[in-house]
C-alpha cells in the first residue's frame, strides 16, 4: 500500500470507531500552539503530546490555534475512545521510533489502538535509572543491605548492553554516606554493597548518570549505633 505522508486529511488516520460517532468529542485547544494537523496527538489538557508519553486522544481535523501570544482558545474534534488508528498517519512531529511506540501504548489506555503497516522497532536505548533494591532501615556505621540500580529504556526494559558510569550519593539526610560514588554498570546493573551512614536519621539516596533520568529512593531510617 502506498502511503501519502505529505499531509493527512481530516480523519484519514481513522481505521474504525464506535457507532454513532461515540469515539469523538468536541475539545477546546489552548491558544498559541500553531497549526495542529489532523492526527496530532493530544494530552488530557488538549496540548500537543510531543514526546508521545501522555497521548490520550487524536485530533480529528487540522486546527489553527494561533501563534504564541494568542489568547483565545480554539475548538476542534478529537478521537478519544474505542477506535483504531493508522500509526503511519498520526502526526508525531520529530518523535523518535521509541516515542512513537510509547504514544501507541499511551493511546491504548484510552481504548485507541494503533495499527501499523510497518511497526517501528524499539532501540533499547538507555533513558533513565531505577532503584531495584534499597534498604528501608539500618544502623549508623553498619553496612546496610546492598543498593542496586538498573539502567532502563523508555519502556522500562533493562538495557543489558549499558556499561554507563552511575553515581550513588545522598539526596537528603543529616549525616554522610560512605561507600557510594561512581561505578560502571555491568549488563545494565550497578550494585553498591558497602554503603554506610554516619549518623542516625532519615535519608534518601539518589543515582545519576550523564544523559539519563535520575532516581531517588524511598526514606531510609537509620538508627543510632548501640541503640542510643
Amino acid at each position: 500500500m502506498e502511503i501519502n505522508l505529505k499531509g493527512v486529511r481530516n480523519a484519514e488516520f481513522l481505521l474504525s470507531e464506535a457507532g454513532g460517532q461515540r469515539s469523538r468529542e468536541l475539545v477546546v485547544l489552548p491558544a498559541g500552539q500553531g497549526m495542529l494537523p489532523a492526527g496530532a496527538l493530544l494530552k488530557a489538557d488538549n496540548t500537543a503530546a510531543e514526546d508521545g508519553a501522555e497521548a490520550v486522544k487524536v485530533l480529528y481535523g487540522a486546527v489553527d490555534t494561533g501563534e504564541p501570544g494568542t489568547e483565545l482558545p480554539s475548538k476542534g474534534t478529537a478521537v478519544v475512545r474505542d477506535a483504531e488508528v493508522f500509526g503511519e498517519m498520526l502526526s508525531y512531529g520529530n518523535a523518535t521510533d521509541d516515542q512513537k511506540l510509547l504514544s501507541a501504548l499511551s493511546l491504548a489506555e484510552s481504548g485507541i489502538i494503533v495499527r501499523w503497516t510497518k511497526k517501528p522497532v524499539a532501540s533499547n536505548t538507555a533513558d533513565n535509572l531505577k532503584f531495584s533494591s534499597a534498604p528501608a532501615v539500618g544502623t549508623a556505621g553498619v553496612v546496610v543491605d546492598p543498593v542496586v540500580a538498573k539502567i532502563k529504556d523508555i519502556f522500562g526494559g533493562l538495557v543489558t548492553g549499558s556499561a554507563a558510569s552511575v553515581t550513588l550519593a545522598k539526596a537528603t539526610g543529616p549525616g554522610n554516606v560512605v561507600g557510594g560514588g561512581a561505578k560502571a554498570a555491568v549488563n545494565g546493573v550497578v550494585t553498591w554493597d558497602a554503603v554506610t551512614f554516619s549518623a542516625a536519621g532519615d535519608y534518601t539516596l539518589k543515582v545519576t548518570a550523564a544523559g539519563l533520568g535520575e532516581a531517588i529512593t524511598e526514606t531510609i531510617t537509620i538508627a543510632a549505633a548501640g541503640g542510643a
